[in-house]
């Protein structure tokens, strides 16, 4: 188990390195940078601007840089946001939280509406319902995220206007306390939030139902059945143990299509999030903020995905046991 862990830590720091530096590649190759020269800048404009680039070492090579920022980054300095004016860590401290808002309840209600439809699909394989379902689960698993998202912002928001279409509070809930804003802030996040759970509902949907389908066919299955056994009874006590592995599976391969989906979503949404805040510094040259919310997010993803393994490793004793 310790080797487990330790390998997976191990391949946690190297995909963050790697992204890291691709990130890094990118953004400084990309034409201009944030303190770019005009040519119709006056000439105390672009002294002031040459100044600025010198301050936060933009005049160096990248083959000078690029050391420098992997050391800042090991001692767990992030560096000045340019259009923010303050430290990284300050924003992504308010902008994380904002995302997570968002992804914590629409995985959770994701994974549970997932997993029921999957399951009652997997008990009634072959039959109408099971094929109309699974049609429809399959195409909602092919439409991207932010079709989607401006699907469901069209309808519910522009045409009926149950929601609002863009924003996180209302401006005159603003001024409120912070308790009374909840209401108003669930109403902002419905819209977002229903998109990523109707993507991830859609995914798990589509795994549980092969795993409770071949669960059904089991001898146990039949077995219980030949005790008396109820569906329902079958359902609850054999098949959902044994798609549990599944399922913590499916959660770490979903994680990094979720964390790119959210971003995709909260643009759509104008939500203030880490993926509004990640375009913002990519579209300002913002270098330092665009590795900071790269590297986080490479973490989150290699996190998870370690833990759903780890999950997924005690669930099943055989793989625990090596045989």
């Amino acid at each position: 188990m310790l080797r487990f862990l330790g390998a997976r830590a191990f391949q946690a720091v190297l995909v963050a390195f790697v992204v890291t530096s691709v990130a890094f590649l990118a953004i400084h190759l990309a034409p201009g940078d944030p303190f770019s020269i005009g040519p119709g800048d006056p000439p105390e404009l672009a002294e002031a601007r040459e100044a600025m680039r010198r301050t936060y070492g933009l005049d160096r090579p990248l083959w000078i840089q690029y050391p420098a920022m992997v050391g800042n980054l090991a001692r767990g300095n992030f560096g000045v946001s340019y259009s923010h004016a303050r430290p990284v860590s300050s924003v992504m401290a308010s902008v994380i939280p904002r995302t997570l808002l968002l992804m914590g309840p629409a995985l959770l209600i994701g994974v549970l509406l997932g997993v029921a439809i999957g399951t009652w699909q997997g008990v009634r394989v072959g039959r109408f319902s099971d094929r109309a379902t699974s049609a429809l689960t399959l195409a909602l698993v092919s439409l991207p995220e932010f079709l989607l998202a401006l699907m469901l912002g069209t309808v519910f928001a522009l045409r009926l206007g149950w929601f609002p279409a863009t924003g996180m509070r209302d401006a005159r809930a603003v001024a409120g306390s912070w308790l009374g804003s909840i209401p108003d802030v669930a109403w902002h996040a419905a819209l977002p939030c229903a998109t990523l759970v109707i993507a991830i509902a859609a995914a798990v949907a589509r795994y549980q139902r092969a795993a409770a389908a071949e669960a059904m066919a089991e001898d146990f299955v039949r077995a219980a059945r030949a005790r008396g056994a109820s569906t329902r009874d079958i359902v609850f006590r054999h098949v959902l143990r044994r798609t549990t592995p599944v399922v913590l599976t499916v959660i770490g391969l979903l994680l990094p299509l979720l964390v790119g989906g959210a971003a995709l979503v909260e643009v759509v949404f104008n939500w203030p999030g880490a993926g509004s805040a990640l375009l913002g510094a990519v579209n300002g040259r913002d270098y330092p903020l665009v590795i900071g919310l790269v590297l986080i997010g490479s973490v989150a993803v290699s996190a998870g995905s370690a833990l759903a393994d780890f999950g997924a490793l005690m669930a099943n004793p055989a793989q625990r046991t090596g045989s």
